[in-house]
């Protein structure tokens, strides 16, 4: 059987994978009303036309960004509406850009937490004591490691004045 030599090539991604990461935190549009398409999310379409039907009817156009102009084109087939004004595509931009931000701090806040657990076990897997420091342990460590930094200062016993000692 004959063996092959090829010369080893680079690849190429059509989509680098570190680009899919930054969208979780940041989005790389502009306007939140269209997500820079020009047609309104359906999702936000529904709060001005509560029966709105995607499959079914007109594209709403966006009036917030000037990507709602490549969809001119198709007005003369009826397939656009150009209802939803200026002023409402703006509150839909608010709307839409306050959702991200709450979902941007719940996910934050779900790896976080996440880290922590992991971190936790790892540390109990790994952790060398048996039983946790109990209060004596714990303010030995602490003067221990005052001294240490310089900032402990041992403070004498004095003697209260009308108070009985055993």
């Amino acid at each position: 059987m004959t063996d092959f030599n090829f010369q080893q090539l680079e690849p190429h991604p059509v989509r680098p994978e570190e680009t899919i990461e930054k969208e979780i935190w940041q989005p790389h549009w502009n306007c939140f009303c269209c997500r820079d398409s020009g047609k309104i999310s359906p999702d936000l379409v529904r709060r001005v036309i509560p029966d709105y039907d995607y499959d079914r009817d007109q594209l709403p156009v966006c009036q917030n960004c000037n990507c709602g102009h490549n969809w001119l084109h198709l007005k003369k087939f009826g397939v656009i509406d150009q209802r939803i004004s200026f002023q409402t595509c703006k509150k839909l931009d608010a709307i839409a850009r306050e959702d991200w931000r709450l979902t941007t701090k719940t996910l934050f806040e779900l790896l976080k937490k996440r880290l922590e657990e992991g971190t936790e076990s790892i540390c109990e897997k790994y952790n060398l004591r048996q039983r946790d420091r109990i209060q004596e342990e714990f303010i030995l460590i602490q003067r221990n490691h005052g001294k240490e930094r310089g900032d402990w200062e041992d403070i004498p016993e004095q003697e209260v004045e009308g108070e009985l000692r055993e």
